[in-house]
């Protein structure tokens, strides 16, 4: 990989991982919602940053810091999102 490519490669893992923190952010204001618009809208956008998540990690290469980092945190929200009602 060229240069280019490794400043984009990082940078996308970067972006990922600040994806996941967001979609945490939201599963868990989503787990303490008493307004069940409030839960619903967070739910639905924790999903979707999960969904895309997990379909752009495939083309980034993560250093092994990083992969275990973003394994930790995708397995958090995924707990979250089955407390949610989600299903897998």
């Amino acid at each position: 990989m060229n240069k280019t490519g490794q400043q984009l490669n990082a940078t996308n893992a970067d972006f990922l991982r600040i994806d996941a923190e967001t979609a945490l952010t939201f599963s868990q204001m989503a787990l303490e919602a008493d307004n069940p618009e409030k839960r619903d809208r967070n739910h639905q956008n924790a999903r979707k940053a999960y969904d895309t998540i997990m379909r752009l990690r495939q083309k980034v290469v993560f250093t092994p810091a990083q992969e275990e980092s973003m394994n930790q945190k995708m397995a958090e929200l995924k707990r979250d999102l089955i407390k949610l009602g989600e299903k897998f």
